[in-house]
């Protein structure tokens, strides 16, 4: 059976007895049926795997030791920060979980004119944690030992103000010129992508991104769903400046 890896919040360090979480503990207990001597891996986005045993399991904990650490080598090449529209709740998870398996980052979501959903402000902060969970998740399933960042959402003109000018700034839209950037021999480093929401960005929102540095790019001649353009547009990324090569 492959060894499953898990996130704690814990600070890990080798010898060191870890108590787990209640959301792992059912999940080793109750999904994987796993007993003292099983192995497992943690990981807590410091950039390392923590090899370690089960020592203990009750009713309701489960203890691990840990016995080695690993430093992990599979972040990309390129830092990619994603500009995501808010949307409901099952595309949003789906969007953070394929991001976060194809290399991104940092995530921000945003705002725009087309976005008919908000977050209320007193369910943010479960929301926030929610989606971290989402991308631990898929930090857990991908074998990524650093968690990328999800920030707070925020309007898209704010997103696109703060957005550095160290960076490569791409934002995608169906009526954009051939994709010039790609077809460059440029060594990119940094690099901002912004996808509009279902209904797409308007011009007015293309322009302001412009004015900002942003570079429109344009993803072959079909009109793309939110989920279709996120994954698209950080595999083009990853194939032109990053480790899918």
């Amino acid at each position: 059976m492959r060894i499953p890896r898990i996130f704690t919040q814990h600070k890990l360090q080798v010898s060191a007895k870890v108590d787990l979480e209640a959301k792992s503990v059912k999940h080793i207990k109750d999904v994987l049926r796993m007993n003292v001597g099983n192995q497992v891996i943690l990981f807590n986005g410091d950039g390392n795997d923590y090899s370690c045993f089960i020592s203990d399991v009750s009713k309701k904990s489960v203890s691990v030791v840990i016995e080695n650490k690993n430093t992990v080598d599979n972040e990309s090449s390129v830092s990619i920060h994603l500009l995501q529209p808010l949307c409901r709740a099952e595309k949003m998870d789906w969007c953070l979980q394929k991001a976060t398996e194809l290399g991104v980052n940092e995530i921000t979501p945003f705002i725009s004119t087309r976005v008919n959903i908000n977050v209320a402000a007193n369910r943010l902060d479960k929301k926030m944690n929610h989606w971290r969970s989402v991308i631990e998740s898929a930090c857990e399933q991908s074998g990524r030992a650093t968690i990328p960042t999800i920030n707070q959402p925020t309007a898209f003109n704010n997103a696109i103000n703060n957005s550095p000018n160290d960076s490569i700034k791409l934002i995608a839209s169906p009526t954009a010129d051939e994709n010039s950037l790609f077809s460059t021999d440029m060594t990119v480093t940094k690099c901002i992508c912004a996808i509009g929401p279902e209904g797409g960005f308007n011009q007015d929102e293309i322009l302001q991104a412009q004015h900002k540095g942003f570079t429109s790019i344009k993803m072959g001649p079909r009109i793309l769903r939110l989920e279709t353009a996120v994954i698209s547009a950080l595999t083009l990324c990853q194939s032109r400046w990053g480790d899918f090569n």
